[in-house]
């Protein structure tokens, strides 16, 4: 039969052991001398095994107490090892701020905000902590409370999530200097709709706005993705290399639009705005992510 051991009963065993008496052993503990006996009397019951000796003079293992002690001390420095890790993460998540941030936020705009934060806080607010993911993965962050924060580009705020508006974006189509869309720089809806193009994965925000601005003006992405990628420079990567014509947001292509390694071409009749929301579980947000919302709203203006 599986046993659980009583850890608390092995630390009183292995006190009275080094102690010598059961009476220095609570003494040392704050509690009575029966207490410590009924406690290894039990542990021997439930072991099955007679662990102590105990006589006028004190009280000492027996080779089987011996035995027990031996393993049980590794099993309570492993204990205390784990409850000092506990501790420690009760203690440091108090000073951390986890922030969840979809790829092209990650990119383009926490570092920025993230520096005025730290400026206006000095040395005194919570250490950020941050992971890069996609809209959906940032999502699930929040729900899980793995996150406090989340920043998300999906044009659609969640069901049951707190939400504000941080910023605004749009999607550009964008395509190498070779490519026959690079000369007209305009493409129709209907052409876009129909075309293969470099996308992020599903779940992306990138890829949700552009998906739901063609459903939206009546032409669905029907084309198969002529290549589908996890990150933002990925995508670049291979419209640049001529896979394709690709969609990204604005902040990701602006720098290679002015640096003519990528062309921007208009949609005609549409053009692709999405909001880049906050959000966060429960109805009020902690201090520090109010005041770090503060400093995205002052920058922002």
């Amino acid at each position: 039969m599986h046993y659980e051991p009583d850890l608390e009963a092995l630390r009183v065993l292995a006190l009275v052991a080094k102690e010598g008496s059961m009476s220095a052993a609570s003494a040392q503990l704050g509690v009575s001398q029966q207490a410590i006996s009924l406690r290894i009397r039990n542990l021997e019951k439930d072991l099955r095994m007679r662990l102590l000796a105990r006589s006028a003079r004190g009280s000492r293992l027996t080779p089987t107490g011996e035995l027990v002690v031996g393993w049980g001390t590794t099993l309570l420095t492993a204990a205390d090892e784990f409850s000092d890790a506990v501790n420690s993460l009760r203690t440091d998540r108090g000073k951390m701020m986890r922030i969840a941030a979809s790829l092209t936020i990650a990119e383009h705009l926490l570092p920025d905000w993230i520096a005025r934060w730290r400026i206006s806080h000095g040395n005194d607010g919570p250490v950020v902590q941050l992971t890069a993911a996609n809209s959906s993965t940032v999502v699930e962050a929040i729900r899980e409370g793995t996150a406090d924060l989340g920043l998300v580009e999906t044009p659609v705020v969640p069901a049951g999530l707190r939400s504000v508006t941080v910023a605004y974006d749009t999607i550009e189509v964008v395509v190498q200097h070779g490519h026959r869309w690079a000369k007209t720089r305009r493409v129709s809806v209907r052409e876009l709709a129909g075309t293969g193009l470099v996308l992020r994965e599903t779940g992306s925000g990138t890829r949700q706005a552009l998906e739901n601005a063609l459903t939206e003006a009546g032409f669905p992405l029907a084309a198969e993705p002529a290549a589908v990628l996890t990150t933002t420079l990925g995508v670049r990567s291979a419209i640049m290399a001529g896979i394709a014509p690709g969609a990204l947001s604005s902040l990701a292509v602006s720098e290679d639009a002015r640096a003519g390694r990528l062309v921007r071409v208009r949609i005609n009749n549409l053009q692709i705005t999405r909001p880049l929301t906050a959000i966060w579980a429960g109805t009020t947000p902690p201090p520090h992510i109010r005041d770090f919302l503060d400093v995205i709203a002052r920058t922002d203006r």
